[in-house]
């Protein structure tokens, strides 16, 4: 049986940290079972991720559902078509919001040249998670690459609603979500978390989450957990628990009946 896990604010709180329990559990269940990652942050950092504490993650859904990937391979993409993801930076820069893309490798890149590289190192501070940002430019990498992108990230402090409409509205052929209360994250057209699990080499799983964005998943799969903290909206469609471990433990128990 696979078990899947949302991130941030599910696995992992945020400082990017994964408790020792939940740890724990996840290295008791992967002695007989599989385990995965389903979460808005990049293959690099995942791949990290799971280095750092040591987890036997065969699974991952990445960048919203733009990648998914089994046993380091990439089974699945849907990618912002490049000209179209360049232009949608430049209007998103009109808005003087913290704009930054991501690449295969793990390299952050943020509006230097329209910024400064003072409101960068001030971004790096207040999202510390992130890691460091390459000094190049946003415009300038994404001129000089040939791929699709996985998807376009922003922070945003404040009227996260009203901008969220708005670039709806902008970007009627492309998926724009609220992935947290601080950011909203623009992807290719019917990208989502559901989508690029039904092309992975597996049937069925368990999954908790705790945001808008797993919800996908939450109403697909019969088996689900979300965290007591999600939104009221999502309660219906899981068993509600604190932790990871506490989802494993009634999932390990099930099997002992």
């Amino acid at each position: 049986m696979l078990f899947l896990s949302d991130l941030d604010g599910t696995l992992m709180d945020s400082n990017g940290t994964i408790t020792e329990e939940d740890v724990n559990s996840i290295y008791q269940w992967t002695q007989k079972h599989s385990f995965g990652f389903v979460t808005g942050r990049d293959h690099a950092f995942c791949m990290e991720l799971a280095s750092k504490y040591q987890l036997s993650c065969e699974y991952m859904i990445t960048d919203n559902g733009a990648n998914a990937y089994y046993k380091d391979q990439n089974v699945y993409s849907s990618l912002i078509d490049l000209d179209d993801g360049i232009q949608m930076c430049k209007e998103i820069l009109k808005y003087n919001l913290d704009l930054f893309y991501t690449d295969e490798v793990g390299n952050r890149y943020y509006p230097v040249s329209s910024y400064g590289k003072e409101r960068l190192h001030s971004f790096e501070k207040k999202q510390p998670s992130l890691g460091r940002f390459s000094n190049i430019d946003i415009l300038e990498y994404l001129n000089s690459r040939d791929l699709g992108l996985a998807k376009l990230s922003m922070y945003v402090e404040n009227d996260l609603d009203l901008l969220l409409n708005q670039f709806r509205d902008l970007f009627k052929n492309y998926e724009v979500m609220a992935t947290s209360k601080d950011y909203i994250e623009i992807t290719k057209k019917g990208t989502n978390k559901w989508e690029a699990f039904c092309h992975l080499p597996v049937e069925d799983a368990i999954f908790i989450g705790d945001g808008e964005n797993d919800l996908c998943i939450l109403k697909n799969l019969k088996n689900t957990y979300v965290m007591d903290h999600a939104p009221e909206s999502l309660k219906v469609y899981g068993v509600c628990v604190k932790s990871v471990a506490q989802a494993i433990d009634i999932e390990s128990r099930k099997e002992n009946v």
